[in-house]
């Protein structure tokens, strides 16, 4: 893909999280002030190794190696523009290369996600740290099940874990209730954003701990679908939409 300076940004949602899509190289944190709401800014730039660079930058101007919900975003506003050919896409991002395969007709993405490594040995954790599932997707997650209602238990501790000084480069967490064999409910508690209605590598580490061999994760935005694909890659299937 060749990004060309009059390609219009625009702003897209999966499951909840709220990007804005940048073909440009004007500071995200200007374009956080313009943009109200948003979780992040994804900018988009050429790659020499897949069909696009996707940079993403937090809420708070950090940045982050890994965004599920937004290489759902990215591939399907791509491949709905005719800016690649044909349905399947690859992203690079900071965490390596994610190949997507897009379905128009449903508004679907289905994200190959990088192998997950799981220890705190993988999350950057040192010393005394909360007792949770550590699995690494491209970024940091912990994994805390419970029992109760995860965006209470969210409200009650989000900000609590996440700053423990036992996670020297941040970490996403996510509460999480298993509710059947099939199905887990989160909430999760992403770093440089707080909060959010919905994360993608969250959910797929919430799959990871669970030890199923397919889940769906729901959040406040929506429902997403992991499986293992042949090569025990972790597929993630959800939507993704123009505001």
């Amino acid at each position: 893909m060749t990004c060309e300076a009059n390609i219009p940004d625009v702003v897209m949602h999966g499951a909840g999280n709220r990007f804005l899509l940048h073909f440009g190289s004007t500071d995200p944190m200007e374009l956080m002030n313009v943009y109200e709401r948003l979780d992040g800014v994804l900018t988009l730039s050429e790659s020499n190794e897949a069909d696009v660079l996707m940079h993403i930058c937090n809420n708070d101007g950090s940045i982050a190696q890994q965004c599920g919900n937004g290489l759902r975003c990215v591939a399907l506003h791509l491949v709905r523009s005719r800016l690649v050919e044909g349905n399947t896409i690859c992203i690079e991002t900071l965490a390596g290369m994610s190949e997507c395969v897009v379905d128009l007709s449903r508004n679907e993405v289905s994200v190959q996600l990088p192998p997950p490594l799981t220890g705190k040995e993988h999350c950057s954790v040192t010393g005394e740290a909360p007792d949770c599932d550590y699995v690494n997707l491209g970024n940091p997650n912990a994994v805390l099940w419970i029992d109760e209602n995860p965006i209470e238990i969210r409200t009650a501790l989000g900000q609590q874990i996440s700053s423990n000084s036992a996670f020297k480069e941040g970490m996403n967490v996510h509460f999480a209730r298993r509710d059947d064999e099939q199905h887990a409910t989160i909430a999760s508690w992403e770093r440089g954003v707080g909060p959010t209605l919905a994360s993608g590598t969250g959910g797929a580490a919430v799959f990871v701990a669970s030890g199923a061999n397919s889940l769906r994760v729901s959040s406040q935005g929506g429902t997403l679908f992991y499986a293992y694909d042949d090569d025990g890659s972790i597929v993630m299937t959800g939507p993704a939409n123009y505001e």
